[in-house]
């Protein structure tokens, strides 16, 4: 359990069970029963307060969530019931990847511990709640091509969209790229939750990321160097 906030992409690993350091961040902005406490730590947070990702823990209890902008949530752990004000049913279980739209609100019953790795982000407003059950296990991923620019090897790319904004904004969805080296250039601010796989990321500065199972990382948009596949990476994502 290590967080390298230092980074070039900061990033933490084994996010699922991080417990270290944790910040007491109180209690809900819109308690319902006043009994669920949150902690976390922040991966980053822009001047602005967007983007903000990182890691978020949270008791039992009940609160209104009311959401001014768009919330990836990857639930670990816990089990919890979120309800809109339009009548949406959301249940919440291990495994469990959701895409709050902007202007979400209603309330949210934690029956165990909730883990999560989240980011926040522009977006919109949207009818229906995107949600994905087991996104490590999904399979049917569309063929999104070779990476162009391959460096040795030859990185095959698949995934799925779970939604995304007509202008591109607040993209989210399933990616998993096969062994290669190819050159990277992140042209948004990237959330990362890589699921399998292993891989290096070495920025044009020297600083080297280390990619395992369950690591969370965010890449802000500029960040420029190599990326080496070892295992086939499979990641949730979050772009703005």
């Amino acid at each position: 359990m290590t967080l390298h906030l230092a980074s070039t992409a900061p990033h933490v690993h084994a996010a699922s069970t991080f417990d270290v350091d944790m910040v007491d961040w109180a209690g809900h902005q819109h308690p319902l029963d006043g009994c669920s406490r949150n902690r976390g730590r922040l991966l980053f947070k822009g001047e602005d307060g967007l983007p903000e990702a990182g890691i978020w823990r949270a008791t039992p209890g009940s609160w209104r969530p009311m959401l001014p902008a768009d919330e990836l949530c990857y639930f670990t752990a816990g089990r919890a019931t979120y309800r809109s004000d339009g009548g949406e049913v959301i249940d919440i279980a291990p495994g469990t990847l959701v895409h709050f739209k902007e202007g979400w609100q209603g309330e949210a019953e934690i029956t165990e511990t909730i883990f999560v790795t989240y980011m926040f982000s522009e977006g919109g407003p949207a009818a229906a709640t995107p949600v994905l059950r087991d996104p490590a296990t999904l399979s049917g991923l569309e063929d999104w091509g070779v990476v162009p620019t391959m460096i040795t090897g030859t990185s095959k790319v698949s995934g799925l969209v779970l939604s995304a904004e007509p202008d591109g904004r607040a993209e989210s969805g399933v990616w998993a790229c096969t062994p290669g080296k190819w050159r990277c250039t992140v042209t948004s601010d990237e959330f990362c939750h890589f699921l399998a796989g292993r891989a290096t990321y070495v920025h044009d500065s020297g600083d080297v990321i280390e990619i395992a199972p369950d690591t969370a990382a965010f890449f802000r948009r500029g960040w420029t160097g190599t990326c080496t596949v070892h295992q086939t990476v499979r990641k949730i994502y979050l772009i703005r």
